[in-house]
């Protein structure tokens, strides 16, 4: 058993309480989605936004949209529970925020612009009057 590691016996514990408990997933994740599920057992929404819904400290409609955003940072099995026993959809495409712009790319734009003021004013100056 490594470092660590959770001995069978316990494990088997754990799972006794929550079936789907699996302490290498982070705690926190665990934690949430038990939340969650509890929630949508005694007949309350899925809630969709950050500050929906906190309960026991936990924001759970930032939790959900921190799933649907990361899917495929999730396991299979974490996909599976989320969608088949929470129902949390993946977020579509244009859901989705914009990947940051780069060094590079903020480079690339601020060098056109630049070149485009040079081409119009045929100096790189600034006036300051």
């Amino acid at each position: 058993m490594s470092a660590g590691a959770l001995p069978e016996e316990r494990r088997e514990q754990l799972e006794e309480i929550d079936p789907s408990w699996c302490p290498a997933w982070p705690l926190e994740w665990q934690r949430a989605f038990h939340l969650v599920r509890l929630r949508l057992e005694a007949g309350g929404e899925l809630p969709m936004e950050p500050s929906d819904v906190v309960h026991h400290g936990e924001d759970l409609g930032r939790w959900v949209r921190s799933v649907r955003l990361g899917r495929d940072k999730l396991t299979t099995v974490q996909q599976w529970l989320c969608e088949h026993v929470l129902g949390i959809e993946p977020a579509a495409e244009d859901e989705k925020p914009k990947p940051r712009r780069t060094q590079a790319d903020k480079w690339v734009m601020n060098y056109a612009a630049a070149r485009q003021y040079y081409q119009q004013s045929r100096h790189t100056h600034t006036r300051t009057n």
